[in-house]
């Protein structure tokens, strides 16, 4: 069945290769499509996770993670369109992946599984002794905890490179691992349950204090993590998130987020930084122009990509935001509507818009969904000049 895709994938290769050379010289002749997603499109399916593997299977088996990462980047090279490089790779570069919970469970937060969804964390840090206690312990040491685990599981993708495995005939390539962040605050608040918001307001002092403990150390992890990937710092091209400053205002943002931030970037970044955000975060658009001087921007559905265009200036790259459930559910023409709405609106001023979902594929999403999408910013989303 896949024969019959190799010589669209040729052509569309070629495409795709000029398309994001055009657009690094800010001159695309269309808008360029990326889905974000991950290898919860396969567990999260029952048509593709045809072994019945769950996350906790995944996260305590580092042969079964190759395999499903391996499988998912198969299913999605060959099955979900948009402007990446389809078909088989010359070699498979993947990741060691354990969500968005890995960070809070190297502090120590519990993963909770789920059957029919992405695992998450229990809070353990609920009251402010707790949060004392735990900062007496120190920064911990970027291999310990759950870190450890990540460790061994990275050492196995390695070791399989070196054997010679191979995947459909192809081997191995980079393994990636989780150099980056998705952010100090997102952290705090996850392993606190919430309740480092509330002592924003009633210990201003000790948040502060509480935030740059998780920051100095979040800092100290990627440091070594980056020299164990062989990545020297700073470097271009650096991004990060902290999707719960939505959760914040202007002021309190500036005062307590904005210099965690700032000291992530002057240690990792060259240039201009970019940053993922989902939710609503229109109120935290001119700061991040003006203090972070950000050059990306991944955006979730609540934001209005005119109003983010018309703040962030024609350089800034902005990827968004089809609403993840239009995708899902469909039908085609609300489909085919809101993706012209975004296509057709100010967002594409200066020619650096990415078309995408807001934010991150929902298992199930029907790939002809996707690929309709796609073909409907081919047709719509054409620069005149």
């Amino acid at each position: 069945m896949l024969d019959a895709f190799l010589e669209d994938f040729e052509e569309h290769n070629a495409e795709v290769k000029r398309l994001w050379r055009d657009f690094d010289l800010g001159k695309p002749p269309r808008i360029p499509v990326q889905w974000s997603m991950n290898y919860k499109m396969i567990l999260l399916n029952p048509s593709l996770n045809a072994w019945g593997y769950s996350f906790r299977d995944v996260f305590e088996d580092p042969e079964i993670m190759l395999r499903v990462v391996l499988e998912y980047e198969y299913w999605r090279r060959h099955y979900v369109w948009c402007d990446w490089e389809m078909g088989l790779p010359r070699k498979w570069d993947i990741h060691v992946s354990f969500q968005n919970v890995y960070e809070s469970a190297w502090f120590g937060a519990p993963i909770y599984y789920t059957s029919d969804n992405v695992p998450d964390i229990k809070p353990f840090l609920k009251r402010k002794e707790d949060m004392k206690r735990f900062m007496e312990n120190g920064i911990p040491d970027p291999f310990s905890g759950f870190m450890a685990k990540v460790k061994r599981f990275y050492e196995y993708f390695m070791e399989k490179r070196e054997e010679g495995f191979t995947f459909k005939d192809t081997p191995l390539g980079e393994i990636g691992v989780p150099i980056s962040t998705d952010g100090p605050f997102t952290v705090a608040v996850n392993i606190t349950g919430g309740g480092i918001i509330k002592t924003l307001f009633s210990d201003p002092s000790f948040a502060e204090e509480f935030l740059w403990f998780i920051s100095d150390s979040i800092i100290e992890r990627m440091k070594a993590w980056h020299k164990l990937a062989g990545k020297p710092f700073p470097y271009e091209g650096f991004g990060f998130a902290d999707d719960s400053i939505q959760l914040l205002s202007p002021g309190l943002y500036r005062k307590f987020v904005l210099p965690l931030h700032k000291k992530i970037v002057e240690t990792f970044c060259n240039g201009r930084p970019g940053i993922h955000l989902c939710g609503s975060v229109r109120q935290h658009l001119e700061i991040l122009r003006d203090e972070l001087r950000i050059r990306y921007i991944d955006t979730g559905f609540p934001l209005n990509l005119e109003e983010a265009r018309r703040i962030l200036g024609p350089d800034v790259v902005i990827r968004g935001n089809l609403n993840i459930t239009t995708l899902l559910e469909g039908p085609l023409e609300r489909i085919k509507n809101e993706t012209i709405k975004i296509v057709t609106s100010k967002v594409i001023e200066g020619k650096r818009f990415i078309f995408g979902e807001g934010n991150n594929v929902a298992p199930k999403t029907p790939p002809e969904n996707l690929r309709y999408a796609y073909e409907i910013v081919k047709r719509y989303g054409k620069y005149e000049d």
